[in-house]
C-alpha cells in the first residue's frame, strides 16, 4: 500500500474512532485483489 494510500486510511480510521455516530452510518467492504485467470503451463499441454 502506498504511503499516501496509508495515510488516508489512518485518517479515516481516526475520524471513525473519534466519532461513532459517522462509524454507525458507514459500511467498508474490503476485497481481495483480483486473481489473473490466464493460460497456465499445464493448460497449455
Amino acid at each position: 500500500m502506498d504511503k499516501t494510500k496509508e495515510e488516508a486510511l489512518r485518517e479515516l480510521l481516526r475520524l471513525l474512532a473519534d466519532d461513532s455516530d459517522i462509524a454507525d452510518r458507514i459500511t467498508i467492504t474490503i476485497r481481495p485483489k483480483k486473481v489473473k485467470q490466464g493460460n497456465t503451463d499445464k493448460q497449455k499441454k
